[in-house]
């Protein structure tokens, strides 16, 4: 009997193919976002500044795919195509969120702060930052804003404890897959729906500012100079904790490491998830989006990952992380 494979199956055997395979699953979503992102600056006829930077992760990321992909044998080669293919990969990660301060604006003058508001008045009542101004004191204020601020250490542990801390190439692979759907989903989410948050649409009707002390004065700061300002629909910073949270979990059954560090990223996760709202960055719709994402994303990449690597099995094509 003739058994014909799935498309997803079809589909990751081109993609895979050339020696080497190269470009893995997780490559092709990087470079996806990176193309609609340049084409949709193609369609504005965007600052040639703002482009170039896209054009230069792309540069980037094809420069890494290319050198994991050269046929260099020997222990010193090896090592330094691997270190670059994953620093490239970093490079692209971060270079697109630093991007989106000047993106944003460009690509969406306008917010749509109200419709979010009114969707959470129409399931809630209210938003959760308004509620969550009765307990504005500053041991709760400097509490959540060390959670806000642990999501960049979170998210720097996980990279680095993913790229160069793992041995398992399939829980590597389910992680890149994983933590790019994430990330470049919601950063789309930021173009469809651009929004200020709580912080600027309601600033008239909070009582008081918050009282915040030398932890709350840091995350602000942080967010005045190096956040994207429109990033609020999904909530990555939702997301991203809640998705490395369950791959924790996930690979605890593989790396008896992370079943010490899976209950304390769940514990951060749980108080960032507060955090976003108590501070007013976040109205509910944004984190329950944030967290559907996380789940969607902890269903497909463990099987987008078994399925290329077995792909790669029968193609005799090396490990992107090999």
């Amino acid at each position: 009997m003739l058994v014909l494979p799935s498309t997803s199956e079809r589909y990751l055997s081109v993609a895979s193919a050339g020696p080497r395979g190269f470009l893995a699953a997780h490559d092709w979503i990087a470079l996806a976002y990176l193309v609609i992102m340049r084409g949709l600056l193609v369609v504005t006829d965007a600052h040639a500044e703002v482009a170039l930077r896209l054009d230069a992760s792309l540069v980037v990321l094809l420069a890494g795919c290319a050198l994991r992909a050269a046929p260099w044998q020997g222990p010193t080669w090896t090592r330094a195509r691997t270190t670059l293919y994953r620093l490239a990969l970093v490079f692209v990660v971060l270079q697109s969120y630093l991007s989106l301060r000047d993106l944003l604006p460009i690509l969406r003058s306008d917010s749509v702060d109200a419709t979010l508001l009114a969707i959470d008045r129409a399931l809630l009542g209210e938003t959760p930052a308004i509620w969550l101004q009765r307990l504005n004191v500053r041991p709760l204020v400097e509490w959540f804003s060390f959670f806000y601020f642990s999501y960049f250490v979170i998210c720097g542990f996980f990279i680095t404890m993913a790229l160069w801390g793992l041995k398992d190439h399939e829980l590597i692979s389910r992680f890149a897959i994983g933590s790019l759907l994430v990330l470049f989903i919601g950063q789309l989410g930021y173009v469809a729906v651009p929004g200020f948050g709580p912080v600027r649409e309601l600033a008239q009707a909070f009582a008081a500012p918050l009282d915040g002390g030398p932890m709350w004065g840091l995350v602000d700061h942080t967010v005045a100079q190096a956040g994207a300002m429109k990033d609020i629909f999904p909530s990555l910073h939702t997301a991203l904790p809640t998705w490395f949270s369950l791959f924790a979990f996930q690979a605890a059954r593989r790396d008896p490491r992370f079943k010490t560090i899976a209950p304390i990223t769940a514990f951060f996760a749980a108080n960032i998830v507060v955090s976003t709202m108590f501070l007013r960055w976040h109205y509910a719709i944004d984190v329950a989006v944030g967290l559907a994402l996380a789940i969607t994303a902890s269903f497909v990449a463990p099987r987008i990952a078994a399925l290329e690597q077995r792909i790669r099995a029968e193609r005799r094509l090396d490990s992107p992380w090999a």
